[in-house]
């Protein structure tokens, strides 16, 4: 049996102030009896010999019992995972209420709610790319900080260019001695609604194979499309029409396959929702991190209650039954 508090000073302290007054309680007794010139009854040391028996439950009950000696190995794994978020003015379009970008920033602080133990960055862009955000544990950061942050004000050019972000992404998350490479797995997840590729987009996608990151691609929006609506007004091409965009699903789907990734959804087609963040959510839990460490922890558990009820019933019953000290004579 192992204890949870040592046995230290204080205690012994405390159990020698005890056993003193009670010995001194005994003590009187005995010399009351003898100058009555009258014994003590033998229940009155049977009581004596009860007391020191709880006490002695109360004191193991307050170092706090472990019985056995349990072990379960854990191990340690790393996970890296970089959001990789389209802040163009295409995803202004509405046809994910209240507009696309505000669905990846609800979506992604849902996703936050649960820790996923994995550090996690984020890249934005437009027609440029930029690390909005290092790889950190800090999720509150996320959440308080950057991801409520996330706006197409952000870039002075309001187009689309996925390459780029891509690229910087990959640079983020191997830009790490080989050693370190080694010991994380690499998640890519990205979230547009893939309008413009820019070029050399398939070599891209076999980087990333040949890498061994994980691809996760959320496409948002709708194929049949919806006006942009900016801060001036709906967006205009040079003939004075409004801009549709369109979610360009065969593009990321193609993509998804050149890289051997994985395409999930979040759109709206008429009155059909759908919304795979759920799967998003289980692939990330899914995906194993790379074992960095094992260890072994104890699962002893404090057994303090078993003591102390014990020490508590025969107290209860020490104050229910009485008796007197001395014997009177008949």
């Amino acid at each position: 049996m192992n204890f949870y508090l040592n046995f230290g000073y204080l205690e012994a302290i405390g159990v020698a102030m005890f056993l003193v007054l009670y010995g001194l309680y005994g003590w009187l007794s005995y010399r009351r009896a003898k100058i009555l010139n009258l014994p003590l009854r033998k229940y009155f040391w049977l009581k004596l010999i009860f007391r020191l028996v709880y006490f002695n439950f109360f004191i193991l009950a307050l170092l706090g019992p472990t019985i056995g000696e349990e072990k379960q190995q854990v191990k340690v794994q790393g996970k890296d995972i970089m959001f990789v978020v389209d802040v163009s003015d295409s995803m202004l379009a509405q046809d994910v209420l209240p507009s696309r970008l505000e669905k990846v920033k609800f979506e992604l602080q849902n996703l936050l709610q649960n820790p996923l133990q994995a550090r996690m960055g984020m890249v934005v862009f437009a027609q440029e790319a930029y690390q909005f955000c290092p790889l950190t544990k800090d999720y509150s950061l996320l959440q308080s900080v950057f991801i409520p942050a996330l706006s197409t004000q952000m870039m002075k050019n309001p187009s689309t260019q996925i390459y780029n972000a891509i690229e910087l992404a990959l640079q983020s998350l191997l830009n790490e001695s080989q050693d370190q490479i080694h010991k994380r797995a690499k998640i890519l997840v990205l979230f547009t609604d893939g309008e413009d590729w820019g070029e050399n987009i398939i070599t891209l996608a076999q980087t990333i194979k040949r890498k061994g990151v994980h691809l996760l691609v959320v496409g948002v929006g709708s194929e049949q499309g919806s006006p942009i609506l900016t801060a001036t007004g709906f967006k205009k091409n040079d003939k004075g029409e409004k801009v549709i965009s369109k979610l360009n699903r065969n593009y990321l789907l193609n993509f998804v396959s050149q890289a051997e990734g994985k395409y999930f959804e979040i759109s709206q087609e008429g009155q059909t929702l759908r919304n795979d963040m759920d799967k998003v959510r289980a692939m990330l839990e899914e995906i194993q991190g790379i074992l960095q460490d094992k260890r072994e922890i104890s699962l002893e558990a404090n057994k303090y209650y078993y003591p102390l009820i014990l020490a508590f019933v025969m107290l209860c019953l020490d104050m229910v039954v009485t008796t007197r000290i001395i014997k009177l004579p008949n």
